[in-house]
């Protein structure tokens, strides 16, 4: 797996797919530029989902919102 921000979502397995069951994940380090000074912006971002037959693989998750840092 890359260490470079990217577009591409990774999936796993789900090992239990029968069960309803809820993922949450916490993001502490989110960064982005302000559009109007272009100084960085901090954030928290809160994912939660039941997932189904597949579930996202955590650092996928990571790259993926790191690829929106300077947009």
């Amino acid at each position: 797996m890359s260490t470079q921000p990217s577009k591409q979502l990774e999936v796993v397995p789900n090992p239990h797919p029968d069960r309803d069951y809820e993922v949450s994940l916490e993001i502490p380090e989110f960064t982005c530029l302000c559009p109007m000074t272009g100084q960085p912006d901090f954030a928290t971002i809160r994912i939660r989902y039941v997932p189904d037959q597949r579930l996202v693989e955590l650092k996928s998750i990571k790259l993926y919102v790191w690829s929106y840092r300077d947009e």
